[in-house]
């Protein structure tokens, strides 16, 4: 399974390439200095996967140009500000909100997929200056009848009938700009046929688009699997260790929403999570924003769910940053190394060591390189 899966997905591989990249460039010597507007330090600096003593990060436009110690962030910058007992990261990720990115403004949440918006917000406008930055699926594609259509309106979810059905309406989200696909496997209502979701999976791959699939249970999973879907939109809510175990193994990402799934009364999406993490799986965040219980902004309940199902403090916060970057197709998201985008948030004390800490208001957020709050 894993060798049909194109090293984890596009949008990965190009994030990835770009962190090789950056990590190489930020410790450049020799030559004519780097030109910065602006030159950010701190005490400590994550830049989305490690942390680092003394950092410092230089932007010029809404780009990074130079990240990681200050020793080695050499620029030529108009503008330096200094932070004390501060950490920089980059800006958070949340790879499932709706209400396309309208709860995370001002937040230290800089990129928000949106996995269940109408048809008609496709494409999207692009972002204002202090908004965060937005990706979108478009409407969940379903089976005649099936979720989210009885329980949300026809307006969140697309029939399809056929694969050639499916593909058309793949194609369809791709030259609207869609970032991602999402397709509904809920049993307990219809649920499309196996060609269908393999059709979609196959076109969708054609486009260099992710596929992500609502599930609930086991049945909805196994199939996810077996279509060589890239992603699960949930944790599943039903015991089954042999099936987490198996997705570890194929590679494929699961979005935790452990917050909104014990809201709804899943109680043993947690222990499936732990599972999940042992077997090596790779646990990513995101909020399910608008739910009922769900705060604007980031989640720490959902940060330390995740902790909790076994994410030392440093992957948690890769896992809302980095590593959560990586899967969203826009290059550097989620890091801090050059290149990336220049999305920075700078806050009191030390989250490595306590999460708390992202609950206190930010002394600095720069949004595609336009300083919104401090500075």
């Amino acid at each position: 399974m894993a060798d049909r899966r194109r090293g984890g997905g596009p949008g990965r591989r190009a994030a990835l390439t770009a962190l090789a990249v950056g990590l190489v460039c930020a410790s450049c010597g020799g030559g004519e200095r780097e030109r910065a507007d602006l030159l950010i330090t701190a005490p400590r600096l994550f830049d989305g996967e490690r942390l680092i003593s003394d950092g410092a990060v230089a932007i010029r436009g809404a780009t990074v140009v130079a990240a990681g110690s200050r020793d080695d962030v050499d620029v030529d910058a108009m503008r330096t500000l200094e932070l004390e007992d501060a950490t920089l990261l980059p800006g958070f990720v949340d790879l499932h909100v709706h209400a396309l990115g309208q709860g995370q403004l001002l937040s230290l949440v800089t990129t928000a997929r949106d996995v269940g918006a109408p048809d008609t917000a496709l494409p999207l406008a692009p972002p204002q200056p202090r908004e965060p930055r937005v990706l979108a699926a478009g409407p969940l594609i379903t089976a005649p009848g099936g979720y989210p259509i009885p329980v949300h309106g026809d307006e969140v979810g697309h029939v399809v009938r056929s694969p050639d059905e499916a593909r058309a309406y793949v194609r369809s989200l791709a030259d609207r700009g869609a970032a991602v696909i999402k397709v509904s496997l809920q049993f307990g209502f219809p649920v499309m046929t196996l060609a269908t979701l393999r059709a979609i999976v196959a076109e969708a791959h054609e486009h260099g688009l992710r596929v992500t699939a609502h599930v609930g249970e086991s049945r909805g999973t196994r199939m996810a699997l077996e279509a060589g879907v890239d992603e699960l939109a949930h944790m599943s809510c039903e015991r089954d260790p042999t099936l987490l175990r198996e997705l570890a193994a194929a590679q494929i990402e699961v979005v935790g929403t452990l917050h909104v799934l014990r809201q709804y009364g899943c109680t043993v999406a947690l222990e499936n999570a732990r599972t999940f993490v042992e077997a090596g799986g790779r646990l990513l965040y995101g909020s399910d924003y608008g739910n009922q219980g769900i705060p604007t902004g980031l989640d720490i309940v959902e940060l330390e769910l995740l902790h909790d199902a076994g994410l030392s403090l440093l992957q948690v916060l890769a896992a809302a940053t980095g590593r959560a970057g990586d899967v969203t197709g826009v290059e550097g998201a989620g890091r801090l190394v050059a290149r990336s985008p220049a999305d920075i948030v700078a806050i009191p004390a030390d989250p490595t060591r306590d999460l708390a800490a992202l609950s206190e208001p930010p002394l600095l957020l720069v949004v595609r390189g336009q300083i919104v709050v401090g500075g």
